[in-house]
């Protein structure tokens, strides 16, 4: 148990944002970093805009103290209607975030996006609170870097980076680069213990068909345009896969309502190129371990930068092949060869990468070892909440000899 000490008896309470209930890599995160923190020093409030997702309700099965605050996704806009529709919300959430703040004597607020920060940014920035920026996203315009440091500069105490990508991506265009820094996120040690009986699993889904001898390719995340679903769909139907007994699964749901027409757009890749005995979308399943155990490989391929993909960790954890889009922070994760594979953002690299796993899948062992050794060396969850605890206390004015419980 940490011994911690503040300058004074009163508990510090920390806001920590969500724009969303679901429940991604990044709430997930998000969530154990929350349950780490010593309730006797630290109480964390936590923000979301509705009770409907998965998020919310882990929430309140770990009672964390959760208020509702509407917080419409943020959208890039030329309309100048509908900027200053934009201003005005802002002000109003902004206003929003002012009362809870004062109410709840907030000390500190941790946005777990950049997007959040417009939510909170001046209410906090008013009322002198400290307040710590996640960096999750790569931009693809000079311009918009430039604005998202000023925003940085402007709010932040501390900036936190979830890869070396990302801290790239922002600290060039701050005034003050070392408020930048560099957390992993990380994998549950517990999660590394791998338990399954393949044909348990098949039990639970008899209307799939699938089959023990089944080669299986995995994806995992939520359906939008940046996870690159259309190019496995579009490496499945190549004539080098489409005849080999190879099944694709595909976990996950469509979070905002910008990505309906492309998973309507999915749906019609499958038609066209008969794959709906070789395709399965099974939606958002909780039990994403048992499906990596149950598969032969994961597809992670993104077609835009991807800062740091906890799922590429997921599967690394259970010593599975792993072959990802060499964009973003994924370089960071996977060596190609060594304890995965990359390809670039196109289908048929993507499917000549699949047809060798497929052919040499009594071969990986090497690849397999290597996974999970790059884990536990580099991305346990405990190092990042010990490193994450320790910026927070810092920040906060707490003293601690030990943050590791």
């Amino acid at each position: 148990m940490a011994t911690e000490l503040n300058k004074s008896s009163k508990k510090q309470n920390i806001l920590f944002l969500s724009r969303t209930s679901g429940f991604g890599g990044g709430q997930k995160t998000l969530l154990q970093v929350i349950k780490s923190l010593n309730k006797k020093v630290i109480n964390p409030v936590l923000a979301m805009p509705d009770k409907t997702g998965i998020f919310y309700r882990e929430a309140q099965r770990h009672n964390i103290e959760t208020i509702i605050v509407n917080m419409p996704f943020l959208q890039v806009t030329y309309n100048p209607f509908e900027w200053i529709i934009f201003i005005i919300k802002m002000i109003h959430i902004n206003m929003l975030f002012f009362s809870i703040i004062k109410k709840l004597d907030i000390e500190m607020v941790v946005c777990n996006l950049f997007q959040e920060s417009f939510y909170v940014g001046f209410a906090a920035r008013l009322l002198r609170k400290k307040m710590i920026i996640y960096i999750k996203g790569i931009l693809d315009k000079r311009w918009k870097k430039i604005i998202r440091a000023k925003v940085c500069d402007f709010f932040a105490s501390l900036i936190i980076a979830v890869s070396k990508k990302a801290k790239d991506d922002v600290a060039p265009y701050l005034k003050n680069k070392d408020k930048a820094i560099v957390i992993y996120e990380g994998i549950e040690e517990d999660f590394l213990d791998a338990e399954f009986d393949k044909k348990d699993f098949l039990k639970n889904y008899p209307e799939f068909n699938f089959d023990e001898n089944d080669f299986i390719v995995l994806n995992i995340g939520n359906i939008s345009m940046l996870k690159g679903q259309h190019m496995l769909l579009e490496s499945a139907s190549a004539a080098q896969l489409k005849n080999k007994n190879i099944k694709y699964i595909f976990l996950g749901e469509v979070l905002f309502k910008k990505d309906k027409k492309y998973n309507d757009y999915l749906s019609k890749l499958v038609k066209e190129n008969n794959l709906k005995d070789k395709v399965f979308f099974m939606g958002y399943k909780e039990n994403v371990k048992e499906f990596l155990l149950f598969s032969d490989i994961l597809v992670h391929c993104p077609n835009l930068d991807d800062c740091f993909p906890m799922v590429i960790l997921e599967g690394l954890s259970l010593a599975k092949p792993v072959i990802a889009t060499r964009v973003g922070g994924i370089p960071e994760m996977i060596e190609d060869g060594v304890n995965g594979y990359l390809c670039s953002v196109d289908r048929v690299d993507l499917a000549e990468k699949i047809l060798y796993v497929y052919e040499n899948k009594n071969n990986q062992g090497g690849i397999k070892s290597n996974a999970l050794k790059t884990v536990r060396k580099n991305f346990i969850l405990e190092k990042q909440i010990i490193k994450t605890k320790k910026v927070y206390y810092e920040l906060l004015g707490l003293n601690y000899t030990d943050c590791s419980y």
